[in-house]
C-alpha cells in the first residue's frame, strides 16, 4: 500500500469518526430518552402490579372483616365503609351486599343494590349481567309479569353466560303464569342446551316430572342432550 492510500484511509477513518461523534451529539439524546422510558415503565409496571395486589388483597381482608361481625347492620355497615371506586371491586362488593341482606329479608335493599351493579358502566357486562338476573329471581312474582318475561328474554340470547339459567327461569316464570304447557316447551328447549351442567339439567328434570312430563320423551331429550355435549 502507497503512503497514498495510507494517508487517505487515516482521513477516511477520522471523518467516520467524526461523523460518528456527530451523530452521537445530535440524536443521542433520544438513545437515552429511550432506555429513561424502558426502565421508568418496567419501575412503574411493577409498582402498578404490585400496587393493585395489596389493594385487592386489603380489599379482601376488610370485607372479610366485615362479614365476621355479629349482625347484619353491621356487616353492612362495614361494607359499605370500604372504598371503591365504580367497577369490579363495587360490583363484588355490592355482591357481598345484596346477599347479606336478601338472607336478612330485606328484599327492597337487596335490590337496590343489584340495581346499582347492573347500572354501573365500569363493571364487566358479564357483572351486570348476573346483577340483572339475581334481582329478575329475587322480583320473582312481585314483578309485571311482561317486564319479567322481556327481561328474562333479554338474558337468554344465544352467547349469553345467563342463557341457561335465564331460560330455566322463564319455565318457572310461565308456571307462575299458569302457563303449563309454555313451561313445559321452555324445559324442553332447556334440555337440549349443549352448555346445560348437570346440575341444571337434574332440576330441569325434576321439573318437568311434577308437571307430568312423559318420561320417555324425557330419557330421549336427555340421551340426545348427552350426545350433543
Amino acid at each position: 500500500m502507497s503512503d497514498t492510500d495510507s494517508f487517505i484511509e487515516e482521513v477516511t477513518e477520522e471523518v467516520r469518526k467524526d461523523q460518528l461523534y456527530g451523530y452521537f451529539k445530535k440524536y443521542g439524546w433520544m438513545a437515552g430518552a429511550l432506555v429513561v422510558l424502558i426502565v421508568g415503565g418496567a419501575i412503574y409496571s411493577e409498582w402498578s402490579s404490585s400496587s393493585a395486589k395489596a389493594d385487592a388483597q386489603g380489599r379482601g381482608d376488610a370485607i372479610a372483616s366485615a362479614l365476621s361481625l355479629p349482625n347484619v347492620a353491621e356487616q353492612v355497615a362495614a361494607l359499605e365503609a370500604i372504598n371503591t371506586a365504580p367497577g369490579d371491586a363495587a360490583a363484588m362488593l355490592g355482591f357481598q351486599k345484596a346477599a347479606i341482606l336478601a338472607e336478612d329479608d330485606r328484599k327492597a335493599a337487596a335490590l337496590t343494590a343489584l340495581d346499582a351493579i347492573a347500572n354501573d358502566d365500569a363493571a364487566k357486562p358479564v357483572y351486570r349481567d348476573m346483577a340483572r338476573f339475581k334481582a329478575l329471581v329475587l322480583r320473582g312474582t312481585d314483578m309485571d309479569q311482561t317486564e319479567r318475561m322481556a327481561g328474562l328474554q333479554s338474558l337468554a340470547t344465544p352467547g349469553s353466560a345467563f342463557r341457561p339459567l335465564a331460560l330455566e327461569q322463564t319455565a318457572v316464570a310461565m308456571l307462575d303464569a299458569n302457563d303449563k304447557d309454555g313451561a313445559i316447551a321452555q324445559l324442553t328447549q332447556l334440555l337440549n342446551e349443549p352448555e346445560i351442567s348437570a346440575a341444571l339439567r337434574q332440576r330441569a328434570v325434576q321439573l318437568l316430572i311434577s308437571m307430568g312430563g312423559e318420561i320417555p320423551a324425557l330419557s330421549q331429550l336427555l340421551s340426545g342432550n348427552e350426545t350433543a355435549q
